[in-house]
């Protein structure tokens, strides 16, 4: 077997709108030619001023054209269309 065939096979294309929590998502990615924001909640660490944390709270992040970016993540929201979510 082809280590690729371990990658997640199947996308999400994001409306914009509405959070994909359907599945885990592995991966985001921003096929279009302009920043998009990702409001994720999942596998994510936040700085408290001493340390960084496990936060179960929405995280926002800018997705810049052509970038994906790792993770676990239970629900991905997007602030407009075209945000592809592998899972």
């Amino acid at each position: 077997m082809h280590p690729s065939s371990s990658f997640p096979g199947n996308i999400a294309i994001l409306d914009g709108t509405n959070a994909f929590t359907e599945k885990v998502v592995f991966a985001v990615y921003n096929p279009t030619a302009a920043s998009i924001d990702a409001t994720v909640i999942g596998s994510c660490l936040t700085h408290d001023g001493s340390a960084y944390s496990e936060t179960s709270s929405a995280q926002t992040i800018a997705v810049q054209p052509g970038v994906t970016f790792y993770g676990r993540y239970t629900s991905v929201n997007a602030s407009a269309v075209g945000l592809i979510c592998y899972f």
